[in-house]
């Protein structure tokens, strides 16, 4: 079931899994981060060349991605990492929403699907990491609370998920299949458009 951003009433947009259908939009959405936009989503600048492959790389691997559309367009997506080598399951998220829809409640809606996700998958903890500079991720991260530690000039925050009930695990398959439902949809829409 779609999940409607409610923070502004002009945010109209709808959030939903991504696929591995969804890479040229996951891409595009990446290349469209304005110079201050990327730079807080990477940790530095990075060429348009980097997020190609960045792109691709993700879209294939198997983090969990969210995103949240308007008019058929991706602009935010959340990022969920699994780590390997912790004493606990553990995984990091990320999150990138383009500069004229920030301000909205959108990152503050995939945070929730991000750590919705990460529960039915049960890890127990996420991790975010962001620039000491970069206040909205440090109030975002806050809002859900994360402990922040101040490294240098980065700020790491963690967060411990609930544990996952059967209602995590049915939230989390209605998820997955509205996602390829909707993937099918907007192609058929897409081929009968030609």
């Amino acid at each position: 079931m779609p999940h409607r951003t409610k923070s502004d009433p002009a945010v109209s947009g709808i959030n939903r899994r991504l696929r591995r259908s969804d890479e040229d939009a996951y891409r595009a959405h990446l290349l469209r981060l304005d110079p201050v936009t990327r730079r807080g989503r990477f940790g530095l600048a990075v060429s348009d060349h980097f997020i190609a492959g960045y792109a691709t790389t993700t879209a294939t691997s198997d983090a969990v991605l969210d995103g949240y559309f308007e008019d058929g367009v991706l602009r935010g997506v959340a990022e969920l990492h699994p780590l390997t080598g912790q004493d606990i399951a553990t995984a990091e998220a990320a999150f990138s929403v383009e500069a004229d829809w920030q301000g909205r409640g959108i990152g503050s809606t995939l945070m929730e699907r991000i750590l919705s996700a990460a529960c039915a998958r049960n890890i127990e903890r996420v991790i975010v990491t962001c620039q000491a500079s970069n206040r909205t991720m440090r109030r975002l991260a806050t809002a859900f609370s994360a402990k922040l530690e101040i490294l240098g000039d980065e700020v790491v925050g963690q967060m411990a998920t609930p544990r996952p009930t059967a209602f995590t695990y049915a939230r989390e398959a209605i998820e997955d299949s509205y996602g390829v439902a909707s993937v099918m949809f907007d192609a058929g829409r897409a081929f009968t458009a030609r």
